[in-house]
């Protein structure tokens, strides 16, 4: 019986052994030769909830009223919700009636309350869990919120790259300007949405067009950066620096994938926030410090807010800082100093 176990524990161990070189080994080798296929670790949009309505906002845990749609992007449709700001909610549910797509387009333009649009992360899509308390938080605050999923995401059509999601945030944005009249529109982006939000804001930017505000939650200065700091690097320690750019990024930046925010933050014209956790995992403190003091050294207009190791906030739960109120509140005084988020 004694040999019996030992047994199993070797040809457990030995398996164990194999998977763990299969991974150390066998898994730069794939980033080298075929960059094209595992950018999508990067991505992670094959992740998905089961059973998912995007119709159905409330279904999502979404509380104000909002609506669904779809936009034409580059790789196919565009999911996309819009949800009202909170006093337009009120005046809504006292009407006992849902407002038309025009009602909604109509109330978009010229309107007292400020757009942000919202940029998510990677893996999953906008129906997430901590995507939704932020949605809900900057309705209450009395912001439409216009939220997307990047091509390959949710309901939205095609395959991820670098190039696409960017592009279909462009769709995205270009379809609020042509909506809002002059109402102001504030980028919001969200770990990679940063990366997303950086390249599209710089482009507006050169472009003359940039919104009144740029905020980057939770972000990352360059790819490389991001890449060996996240915790699923812990098992390539042992790769060098020289390593690291031959096996991995410079493979990965051959197919178009580099997420250079440090770079593209130096062309941005508008204001610029930073909101980071102390105790973030995925993308530690440092790397939003590093692309604030890249913006600082560029003279751009930028500031940083640190929430406590102490909160718990982690990567994902920004939204739940008691104080995150005020400080969207200030920074919109801030960037349009003559009318307040909560007009």
């Amino acid at each position: 019986m004694l040999g019996y176990f030992i047994t199993l524990i070797h040809a457990v161990l030995l398996c164990i052994t194999i998977l763990v070189l299969a991974i150390v080994v066998f898994l730069p080798i794939l980033v080298f030769f075929l960059p094209q296929y595992t950018q999508f670790i990067f991505f992670l949009n094959f992740r998905r909830l089961p059973n998912t309505d995007y119709n159905d906002l409330a279904s999502n845990d979404v509380k104000g009223i909002g609506r669904s749609l779809h936009l034409r992007g580059g790789g196919g449709k565009i999911g996309v919700w819009h949800v009202l700001p909170h006093k337009l909610n009120l005046e809504w549910r006292a009407e006992g009636r849902h407002p038309t797509d025009a009602d909604f387009d109509r109330m978009m333009n010229d309107s007292d309350y400020k757009i942000i649009l919202y940029a998510h992360g990677n893996s999953f899509d906008r129906t997430f869990y901590h995507r939704v308390e932020m949605y809900n938080l900057l309705s209450e605050r009395n912001f439409h919120v216009i939220c997307f999923d990047y091509r390959g995401y949710g309901d939205s059509e095609g395959t991820p790259t670098e190039k696409g999601i960017v592009a279909d945030a462009r769709t995205v944005y270009d379809w609020v300007r042509e909506k809002c009249g002059k109402t102001q529109v504030i980028v919001w982006g969200h770990s990679m949405g940063t990366g997303v939000s950086c390249k599209l804001v710089q482009d507006l930017s050169i472009e003359h067009k940039a919104p009144c505000g740029l905020v980057l939650e939770s972000p990352f200065n360059n790819l490389k950066d991001a890449v060996t700091n996240h915790p699923i690097f812990t098992v390539f320690c042992w790769m060098n620096d020289f390593m690291v750019d031959t096996i991995i990024i410079r493979p990965l930046n051959s197919v178009g994938l580099s997420m250079q925010s440090d770079k593209r933050i130096a062309k941005i014209s508008c204001p610029i926030i930073i909101l980071h956790a102390e105790d973030d995992k995925i993308l530690p403190l440092k790397l939003g410090r590093a692309l604030f003091e890249a913006a600082r050294r560029a003279d751009r207009d930028i500031k940083m807010r640190e929430f406590s190791t102490d909160l718990g906030f982690g990567h994902k739960f920004i939204c739940r800082s008691p104080e995150l109120p005020e400080i969207i509140d200030e920074f919109v005084r801030y960037v349009s100093p003559s009318s307040s988020s909560s007009s």
